[in-house]
């Protein structure tokens, strides 16, 4: 893989082209994907979206799933519509992708399915539940839950994420896009 010791390669980056600087969420600054530092954790296969992960890689379920399809279009319709979500698709894009090879790794080791079945269960079943029934504020209360515990399980610090020019219309895909032009951002 290319970049494999820089920034390019490193879970904690959003590459943004060869030439280009782009969005380091370890460091919360802007680095070319040549560029080497001592934090680098190289990318996986993962998709960096730690629900997919969970579902289609650990549980053998296909993407094309309900209860992906509806998070999905939560996700797109609802909280990339409304500024109040801003935080929570932030997050999702700057800590998913740990969590997607966090998820990926412990599965690899233990081939235990049975939590992440309970998990899937108790969260994301019960959370796409809610959204089918427009329960929104009971779904976004379950995702929180979910997140504050896998956080908790892997060891993972809360922190104040604040992303420049991040372009919330393309958020909660567990990986950073920005605005084109920063006039988009105060729009």
């Amino acid at each position: 893989m290319a970049y494999e010791t820089q920034c390019g390669g490193c879970i904690n980056y959003d590459f943004q082209g060869d030439y280009a600087k782009g969005y380091c969420s370890w460091y919360k600054s802007y680095y070319y994907p040549g560029d080497s530092c001592s934090h680098q954790q190289p990318r996986e296969s993962s998709s960096g979206c730690y629900i997919t992960t969970i579902i289609c890689d650990v549980l053998g379920n296909n993407d094309d799933s309900f209860v992906l399809n509806t998070l999905r279009e939560f996700r797109n319709n609802i909280l990339q519509k409304d500024v109040k979500y801003l935080p929570l698709l932030m997050e999702y894009d700057v800590v998913g992708p740990t969590l997607a090879n966090l998820i990926a790794d412990e599965y690899k080791k233990t081939q235990d399915k049975e939590m992440w079945i309970s998990f899937y269960n108790f969260y994301l079943s019960a959370t796409a539940n809610f959204i089918v029934e427009k329960k929104y504020s009971e779904a976004v209360s379950r995702y929180q839950e979910m997140v504050v515990s896998l956080k908790d399980y892997f060891g993972i610090e809360d922190i104040n994420i604040t992303i420049p020019n991040y372009d919330m219309s393309q958020g909660g895909h567990g990986k950073l896009r920005l605005l084109e032009r920063k006039e988009e951002f105060n729009a």
